[in-house]
């Protein structure tokens, strides 16, 4: 993209393709998200084991204003598929954060977990009420949250250079992406080790999609492609 704004209208055109898919696609993937990770935190067939504390948990005090943050990653990873430039690769997304959302409930599911939270440590904070109500200790390896986030992250990044926008948006995906990493144990939720699983999580299917989808707009792509073409094929050529 060339011109001061020119990213701005790219960006309009993206949220604008196959909105009522997105946003249809996006609901519906969460939902069945939370009714199977519900019924897996509810009924697990084992006895969750509860996973240690290191150092680095040690150091890290209860910090209730980061509930917010933790809450944002709904918003954070609806935009990477709000921003993807066709149907084609909306729906292949969706097939690679949706293999990794399974892969973490297998995990759930063969190896449940939980952690030891102070009963007390969200009493009194009424923004924690819901989570409280709904959410326990459990299924707490790999984080979910973390995986989630960074991938999103990593796919964000990705779709920021395709588009073409300054590099201040980066930096502010990537710190957003980081600090609901960092909200997941300011606010008890999580231990560092549940942390590092969604982080191993998360590297793995960036991996595996990275080579398997382009976030560039078809036309733009081809455009390059041909460019790139045209510019070999003008090359002197150099006797040997």
């Amino acid at each position: 993209m060339t011109g001061g704004d020119a990213w701005w209208r790219e960006v309009l055109r993206r949220l604008a393709c196959c909105w009522l898919l997105k946003g249809l696609g996006t609901t519906v993937l969460m939902t069945l998200f939370f009714i199977a990770y519900f019924h897996l935190l509810n009924s697990p067939l084992d006895d969750p084991r509860v996973m240690p504390e290191t150092w680095v948990d040690r150091q890290v005090l209860f910090q209730p204003i980061f509930f917010y943050l933790y809450a944002s990653l709904w918003l954070y990873v609806s935009l990477v598929p709000a921003l993807m430039p066709d149907r084609v690769t909306l729906v292949r997304y969706g097939v690679a954060i949706g293999g990794l959302c399974l892969a973490g409930l297998a995990v759930f599911l063969a190896f449940p977990t939980s952690i030891e939270r102070d009963p007390g440590l969200w009493a009194g904070e009424p923004a924690f009420a819901f989570l409280a109500a709904v959410d326990s200790s459990g299924n707490a390896f790999p984080s979910l949250h973390v995986a989630t986030a960074l991938f999103s992250a990593f796919w964000m990044d990705r779709l920021i250079r395709a588009i073409g926008m300054p590099a201040f948006w980066r930096g502010l995906s990537a710190l957003w992406a980081l600090g609901i990493v960092y909200s997941t144990l300011a606010i008890g939720q999580h231990v560092f080790w549940d942390v590092l699983g969604g982080a191993m999580l998360a590297t793995a299917f960036a991996w595996l999609s990275a080579n398997r989808l382009s976030v560039r707009h078809p036309v733009g792509a081809r455009a390059e492609q041909a460019q790139s073409l045209s510019s070999i094929d003008r090359s002197p050529e150099v006797d040997p």
